[in-house]
């Protein structure tokens, strides 16, 4: 009935994800919402399950991800790493962080259940290390894995105690008791050598989590425990207590009656111990239990008076344990996990200095991109600046001084007379309207209000060169003759000068920004005369003595 209670709750559950997630097959939700309480219904499920009727390689990655996963659950092994190895590849961009990290896991479950504890180890710490900070179940799953391996194999510098402990922290954060009270028990065995007092402390606490969650196997377990961790500690009375209420509540393991034999041996009472250590199971036994039979033995020759004996047989167990620690892959294993770490290192250090060099470029970047927003900047503070300037001359320009030159044009009827009389009429606008000091919102903008006269208007400038020339007794071609390095261009700015414009007249008609342009442009000029005085002098010159002939 609680099962079928869960399973609909599950499929309320499974509703409110569906309404998130639309992509993710309903079916493997499920399946994943009862890994962890009912694994056997989850496989039930991913098995029912056609791979030709998932869509999406999301949906075949997930699949072969909780099928591996549950196979473990329910039957400790997987049939092949196919599936593992497909969910490994699709998830490792770790787009599904902890999709990738549960990969990572079982595939180091698969290398331990085929007795290969080094390639094991690579993987738990591979999931262990890309694991988020709150992923607790894969952090406590990883560590838990890798603390049994290195007790398996009698890791002799504590790292096994690290991971029971790592575990027990997140297993205590997910309120995952029947997990607590696994990694209490590994956590209670190890002290008992070194620490009796949190020995005890740890076995009696999962001892009374066995009762608060009714598993009465891992209560005998946990009491047997203790009955060895009193016989270390020469508390013989309270080890043979527990090791007897065991064995009349259970059917007695190995390791009960281990307890038992030695118990009664160190209290003077052979013949009991006899009877308990005849108990044991040899027909499959381990080395470890080979090694508990000849120290119990001993323990009894002691109890005999047979002291010989009791340091032969204290002896085989010795020789016996040195073999075990000899032959476990110990020391592969701690290899494995240090250069696992190196390789975790380099590629930290890899990607740090991609970031470091990506940080570099983006900072150069950065750099340059305010430089050049710097240089943007005064640019245009200084072409604003300039343009109020020539704002500024624009307001004081004296307009009566072109009315002779408006006047003359109507002379004129053609291009040039029709364009000058055209820009003349744009200046007076401009000085008059756009740019009057009393227009606050125009008065600072810088746009020029006509277009410049190019030097492509060549009917415009030959207007303007005869003009010049019939007004000023052939100046124009004075000037030409004299100085054949000048450019048409240098020609046209120099006729502009004869009509008398300003340089501020000069700067709009031209499309200068400034009048410092014009100024730098008669200085060029005068350059490639080779004259000593100014071009303007010069210009008045050739003015004054054409009116001066005629």
């Amino acid at each position: 009935m609680k099962k079928l209670v869960y399973i609909l709750f599950a499929f309320l559950a499974l509703s409110a994800t569906l309404g998130c997630s639309r992509s993710v097959d309903k079916r493997l939700v499920l399946a994943d919402t009862l890994m962890w309480i009912y694994p056997d219904s989850s496989l039930a499920i991913l098995e029912s399950i056609n791979r030709d009727s998932l869509q999406g390689e999301e949906n075949l990655a997930y699949h072969a991800l909780l099928l591996t996963q549950a196979q473990f659950r329910c039957n400790g092994n997987c049939t092949d790493d196919s599936l593992i190895n497909f969910a490994l590849e699709h998830y490792s961009d770790n787009h599904n962080r902890e999709h990738y990290t549960r990969s990572l896991i079982y595939k180091g479950a698969y290398y331990e259940e085929r007795s290969n504890p080094v390639e094991a180890i690579k993987w738990y710490k591979q999931a262990e290390d890309n694991a988020d900070s709150t992923d607790f179940r894969n952090l406590a799953q990883a560590n838990m894995r890798m603390g049994v391996i290195y007790y398996k194999n009698y890791a002799s510098n504590n790292l096994d105690l690290e991971k029971f402990k790592k575990a027990l922290k997140y297993y205590t954060l997910l309120n995952d008791k029947p997990m607590m009270l696994l990694s209490m028990s590994y956590i209670g065995c190890l002290y008992r050598e070194s620490n009796k007092t949190d020995a005890f402390k740890y076995l009696k606490q999962a001892q009374r989590l066995a009762i608060e969650i009714n598993d009465t196997a891992s209560y005998y377990h946990q009491l047997c425990e203790l009955s060895m961790a009193y016989f270390l500690d020469s508390l013989f009375v309270e080890a043979k207590v527990a090791a007897m209420e065991c064995v009349k509540n259970t059917s007695p393991t190995n390791a009960v009656l281990f307890n038992a034999a030695n118990s009664y041996a160190a209290l003077g009472a052979p013949d009991s111990a006899r009877y308990y250590l005849a108990m044991v199971d040899t027909v499959a036994m381990s080395d470890y239990d080979r090694m508990m039979v000849a120290f119990a033995k001993g323990y009894i020759y002691n109890a005999e008076g047979n002291t010989v004996e009791a340091l032969k047989q204290e002896s085989l167990g010795n020789k016996i344990s040195e073999d075990i620690t000899k032959s476990s892959s110990r020391d592969k294993i701690f290899k494995a996990e240090d250069d696992q770490n190196i390789q975790n290192i380099d590629a930290k250090s890899r990607t740090l200095s991609r970031q470091n060099t990506t940080i570099l470029w983006s900072s150069i970047f950065s750099g340059l991109l305010l430089l050049v927003s710097v240089v943007f900047l005064l640019l245009y503070l200084k072409r604003k600046k300039d343009s109020k300037r020539l704002i500024d001359e624009l307001r004081h320009e004296d307009f009566g001084k072109y009315e002779e030159l408006r006047n003359n044009l109507l002379d004129f009827d053609n291009h040039f007379s029709k364009t000058m009389n055209e820009k003349l009429k744009s200046l007076e606008d401009m000085m008059a309207g756009a740019y009057n000091p009393q227009q606050d919102s125009k008065s600072n903008v810088v746009t020029h209000k006509l277009e410049p006269i190019e030097d492509n208007d060549t009917k415009f400038w030959e207007g303007l060169y005869a003009y010049i020339n019939i007004k000023y007794d052939g100046a124009m071609d004075k000037i030409a003759n004299d100085f054949p390095q000048l450019s048409a261009s240098d020609l046209n700015f120099i006729q502009l000068m004869c009509c008398g414009f300003s340089d501020a007249a000069i700067a709009v008609c031209r499309n200068y920004r400034n009048t410092h342009s014009v100024r730098s442009r008669r200085s060029n000029i005068r350059a490639k005369m080779g004259i000593e005085e100014t071009l303007a002098e010069y210009v008045n010159n050739i003015i004054s003595n054409s009116k001066h002939n005629a």
